[in-house]
């Protein structure tokens, strides 16, 4: 073997090694409101059919993730769990993870804990992606309750056919310039209404794992 093909060689396994040694990403997901109310991972809605908790859990732990995804007290509220969701980041951070490998995924109820967290968190490398909720609404609710808007890079998946968020204006990049927010919205078109967010649809699932891996400035 030649000198020119040893380094390239050796230049390739240094590649490997440094690939296998990058930390996990670590994705916290949020259910919605369902799962709280009635304290169990397979909730059926009369409309929407079962809300497939452990199925969309499994679906990001197939796709490499270190996942935690535990069903909240029947109790809790918004602010309190964004609370622990704070407090969950902050331990991940501090066990020496980039803040830029932490993904926190929100439906419905909790993309709004989501958002609350990153208002809190101010980290603008974490990622955050919330689904089924109205971002531009949001970020102006956000910025009267907390004095800020949140904060990272965000993906914000709506459905088409859903009611709960068909009045929502479209997210636009400098809506509010005071906010630190690198963001992207995209309207997906499956006519499931609300219930788009039940089950780990690859017409979410994948744009969310796309979103957690992209390089920074992509």
């Amino acid at each position: 073997m030649s000198l020119a093909a040893v380094a390239v060689f050796l230049a390739g396994s240094a590649a490997s090694v440094a690939a296998d040694a990058a930390p996990p990403r670590y994705l916290i997901y949020l259910h919605g409101r369902i799962v709280q109310e009635q304290q169990n991972a397979r909730p059926r809605h009369p409309q929407f059919g079962y809300y497939e908790l452990e199925k969309i859990l499994d679906a990001f732990r197939e796709r490499g993730f270190v996942v935690s995804g535990e069903i909240r007290p029947r109790s809790a509220s918004v602010s309190d769990s964004a609370d622990l969701v704070v407090a969950q980041v902050r331990r991940i951070l501090g066990s020496g993870v980039p803040a830029d490998r932490v993904l926190v995924v929100g439906g419905s109820m909790g993309a709004a804990i989501a958002l609350v967290a990153s208002a809190r968190l101010q980290n603008s490398e974490l990622r955050f992606c919330v689904l089924g909720a109205c971002l531009s609404e949001s970020v102006r609710g956000l910025l009267a309750s907390e004095g800020n808007g949140p904060s990272g890079h965000v993906l914000s998946i709506r459905e088409a056919s859903d009611e709960s968020t068909s009045q929502c204006p479209s997210w636009k990049n400098g809506l509010e310039a005071s906010v630190p927010l690198v963001a992207r919205e995209i309207m997906l078109d499956t006519g499931l209404s609300h219930g788009f967010l039940y089950r780990p649809l690859p017409d979410w699932v994948n744009p969310v794992v796309e979103w957690a891996e992209a390089r920074r400035g992509s």
